[in-house]
């Protein structure tokens, strides 16, 4: 029985030891990627006023952004995604559970309907710098730079470059202090952007100005929560688009239970997996080398015995 369970102890050992090997190697950058499957949705509220609301004075509107990756573009190290937006005076979203557009571009309900294509690093999940090898589609090819959909894993207490896609270049999005959402403690971020001269459509020219608000989960880089502002003018003041919006309730709560459930795997990994299978496999070890090596104490004085008996 000794003998049986010192081969299984020394099994387990090893095959624990190998485990936190993986972990220690290979698991803990392999967990730290952005997922192939990325498939996801974020939903915002808020009002607009401008040209493109069609509208006069300040309206409500919805705004929806699905950011899906392509898995035939992308690689281990290399992430190439599909972003589409649109932004509506309608009460219900016009990119639906599908991700199709339930609204022309030409329906008045529209204000705008984006379409963005991009490359990001599945590891750092900042933007590459050659976005061309990527992106097949050469009239959707930008100059992508910094945080583009998340930050990287393990965000600092420090400033970032965050892409502005109208001005076609980052800013910078600054630390700004932590907050608690629903149990999670989060990095808090902001982006300022005065009044600036820019191309606010193909061939026009006019002044763009913008704030963002962002809570960061600091293990995973996740968006959590976010606000912001776009004040879009032409040359001469007429307003083209002013537009404040934030994310919807449902969209914070599903942003912070997925961030527990990852933070919980990565501390898995991490933890339990890379230190706790190591000290696990070497108890093991020892184990089944005590039982193996253990003398049975209890032969020589029964053969003793028996000699004796038959004198």
């Amino acid at each position: 029985m000794r003998a049986i369970l010192a081969r299984l102890a020394l099994v387990l050992g090893v095959f624990a030891l190998a485990a936190s090997a993986v972990a220690i190697f290979w698991g803990h950058d392999a967990a730290r990627r952005i997922p192939l499957n990325t498939d996801s949705y974020t939903r915002l509220t808020g009002t607009a006023s401008g040209l493109l609301t069609k509208s006069e004075g300040t309206v409500p509107v919805t705004y929806i952004t699905h950011t899906q990756v392509d898995p035939n573009a992308s690689n281990g190290d290399v992430i190439a995604i599909q972003q589409t937006s649109c932004v509506a005076t309608t009460t219900e979203y016009c990119i639906d559970a599908k991700g199709n557009f339930v609204l022309a571009a030409t329906d008045d309900a529209v204000v705008n309907i984006g379409l963005n294509k991009f490359a990001l690093d599945r590891n750092g999940s900042l933007a590459v710098k050659d976005q061309a090898k990527w992106i097949k589609d050469t009239s959707e090819v930008k100059p992508y730079e910094g945080v583009v959909i998340k930050f990287p894993f393990g965000v600092e207490k420090k400033s970032y470059p965050y892409w502005d896609g109208t001005l076609g270049k980052a800013v910078t999005a600054t630390y700004a202090g932590t907050r608690t959402i629903d149990g999670l403690e989060t990095y808090k971020f902001t982006v300022d952007i005065p009044a600036t001269d820019a191309e606010i459509a193909e061939g026009t020219e006019g002044t763009y100005a913008a704030t963002q608000t962002i809570y960061v989960d600091p293990t995973t880089g996740a968006f959590i929560d976010q606000s912001g502002t776009q004040t879009v003018a032409l040359p001469d003041g007429t307003s083209v688009l002013d537009i404040d919006v934030t994310y919807t309730d449902a969209t914070i709560k599903a942003n912070v239970d997925q961030a527990k459930d990852n933070g919980r795997s990565l501390w898995l990994v991490d933890v339990v997996v890379r230190w706790g299978g190591l000290v696990l496999g070497i108890a093991l070890i020892a184990l089944a080398v005590f039982l193996l090596r253990r003398p049975k104490a209890d032969a020589t004085p029964a053969k003793r015995e028996r000699v004796l008996t038959h004198a």
